[in-house]
């Protein structure tokens, strides 16, 4: 049975791929952009090579964002159905890294060879794109791979997020958000971080608590510059959390 789901799959995501890439397209080709800072683009210049961090279902835009005149790869999961959003990556000039932590999940999702690869990525002079927190959750979470791939590199953690003041939001764990086309569109890019290389455990979580933060404050900040509420954007587990 999983044989032929997985038969089923491919061809849908391949099929998926391209009407994804003119979405995304559309989306960003009918909207008023506004960035923090301004020059965020010349900021990702000097900053290069780096680790681009999001959070889980906000990286819908940022393939077609993503700078062409900087090289880059982005983190992706070796699962079957991130197929179309791996074709998607690559048309818009990224190379990709397959594998992702394993989180709360027993088997092997191929983290630890993704965690060497992007090492090996930002020492061949490519930025990194990756999620800070790991599926199935908790959403908004940050994991400490992408603190010990900092710390490995030497390279700094850069948290990034884009955000629509049009947009619909998924019902799954992460709260997926699908930007809607003639929005206001805000990209912000928050204030990098460093990891010393020599970091030990309790160094790593305090930057991982750190990364968590800043990627919260830097997701507020793309949904209050695109004059949107964020609310339908934000998984039920943190909103509970405030509640």
């Amino acid at each position: 049975m999983r044989q032929v789901r997985r038969r089923v799959r491919r061809p849908l995501q391949v099929a998926a791929a391209p009407v994804l890439t003119n979405y995304i397209k559309f989306v960003i080709n009918t909207s008023t952009v506004i960035s923090d800072p301004p020059n965020w683009l010349t900021r990702a210049q000097a900053l290069h090579p780096s680790i681009i961090a999001l959070w889980h279902g906000q990286f819908l835009l940022l393939p077609g964002i993503y700078p062409p005149v900087i090289p880059g790869r982005a983190m992706i999961s070796r699962h079957d159905d991130a197929e179309a959003l791996a074709r998607v990556l690559r048309y818009f000039g990224l190379g990709l890294i397959r594998g992702a932590g394993a989180g709360t999940r027993r088997r092997d999702r191929g983290g630890a060879e993704a965690a060497h690869g992007a090492v090996a990525s930002l020492r061949e002079d490519f930025s990194i794109a990756m999620t800070a927190d790991i599926p199935p959750g908790p959403a908004r979470k940050c994991g400490l791979g992408i603190v010990m791939i900092g710390s490995r590199s030497g390279r700094p953690i850069v948290p990034f997020a884009v955000a629509t003041s049009r947009y619909r939001a998924v019902n799954s764990w992460d709260s997926m958000t699908v930007n809607l086309p003639f929005s206001k569109l805000g990209i912000v890019m928050g204030d990098a971080i460093s990891v010393p290389r020599e970091a030990g455990a309790r160094e790593l979580e305090v930057y991982r608590q750190r990364v968590e933060a800043a990627l919260n404050e830097t997701t507020a900040s793309a949904y209050a510059l695109a004059g949107a509420d964020m609310t339908r954007a934000t998984p039920p587990s943190i909103t509970e959390l405030f509640s």
